[in-house]
């Protein structure tokens, strides 16, 4: 599964952060866990994810969605996707949209009803469009 680095960069330092803030304060000197320790609770939280939103940070702040799930429909210009939890989410797909199926680059054409994806997209303007779509 393929998600754009900057996402999941964000999702990362967002889980860290969240593990830091949710943290009790010690004055203790444990020892932290090792960076390969940390990296991997972070993979395993992204393996979690069925949706959520985030603000990317940089020169240009923008907002990015992320979700796992289901196809309930797809077509040339957009596909809809139901996560686990019943969460509901339809993205516009462009020429722009980067497609992978079995970790290989595709079209949305090879995307069907009940596939099992995970969707990247740039919300702006009130619109969803998805920049990335990995189908397993």
């Amino acid at each position: 599964m393929l998600i754009t680095g900057a996402a999941v960069a964000a999702l990362v330092a967002s889980g860290g952060v969240a593990y830091a803030v949710s943290a009790p304060a010690s004055t203790s000197t444990t020892a932290q866990p090792s960076a390969p320790a940390k990296a991997k609770h972070h993979r395993a939280l992204l393996g979690r994810v069925s949706h959520g939103e985030l603000t990317l940070g940089g020169k240009n702040h923008r907002v990015v969605d992320v979700q796992r799930g289901q196809v309930q429909s797809v077509s040339s210009t957009s596909v809809s996707v139901k996560s686990d939890d019943g969460f509901t989410a339809t993205y516009t797909v462009d020429t722009n949209t980067k497609i992978r199926k079995d970790r290989k680059a595709s079209a949305i054409g090879d995307v069907h009803n009940g596939d099992t994806v995970v969707v990247v997209a740039t919300k702006a303007n009130g619109a969803d469009t998805a920049t990335r779509i990995a189908d397993k």
